[in-house]
């Protein structure tokens, strides 16, 4: 029986205080409204956040062992200043060897990445040139039918001018070969 008025009791003061879930979820919505607030007024993106937040944990990690799960970057507006405010936990400083390695991994993985980029840009470039010539070819093609067209047009004219003056001299040549007739008659 005590069981049952404890776990009633339980229930009935479980509506009353908020587990510590509720108030974790609640805290971590906290920060991220505040978060994106401040983001909002100083004119920072999430996606630059983001990438501010990867590029500083690769920058740290060269030197020590951080634990990138707690690692918290904050932008905080007051006043006329905008402040950026980081909590690193640290679990360890690297040594100098680790430290040469990491950044020979670092290089590695920059070189790589340059050279996608430039296989990429090459890609393009050949793509664009590709396209280019083609469209090279099309106008080419496209002068050289404007072209033929005008020598046609040229050749139509001429060939009507040569018609008008031929029609033009037979049209002389009639006269002159009623005029022999006549003359021709009148002799007879």
């Amino acid at each position: 029986m005590r069981d049952i008025f404890s776990d009633l009791y339980n229930k009935v003061l479980s509506f009353f205080v908020n587990p510590p879930v509720h108030d974790e979820t609640k805290g971590v919505a906290m920060n991220r409204l505040k978060t994106v607030l401040m983001q909002d007024r100083v004119g920072f993106s999430e996606r630059a956040m983001q990438m501010l937040r990867e590029e500083l944990v690769s920058t740290i990690s060269k030197y020590m062992e951080i634990d990138d799960e707690r690692f918290e970057l904050e932008i905080n507006a007051a006043d006329n200043a905008t402040f950026l405010n980081l909590a690193i936990p640290v679990v360890r400083a690297k040594t100098d060897d680790e430290i040469d390695e990491a950044i020979k991994e670092q290089a590695i993985k920059t070189q790589a990445k340059a050279q996608e980029i430039v296989e990429e840009l090459e890609e393009l470039i050949k793509e664009r040139a590709a396209a280019l010539a083609g469209v090279t070819e099309e106008v080419e093609d496209e002068n050289i039918e404007e072209d033929e067209e005008e020598v046609n047009e040229e050749d139509e004219s001429k060939e009507e001018v040569k018609d008008s003056e031929e029609s033009d001299e037979n049209k002389e040549e009639e006269p002159k070969d009623k005029e022999e007739k006549k003359a021709q008659k009148t002799k007879s």
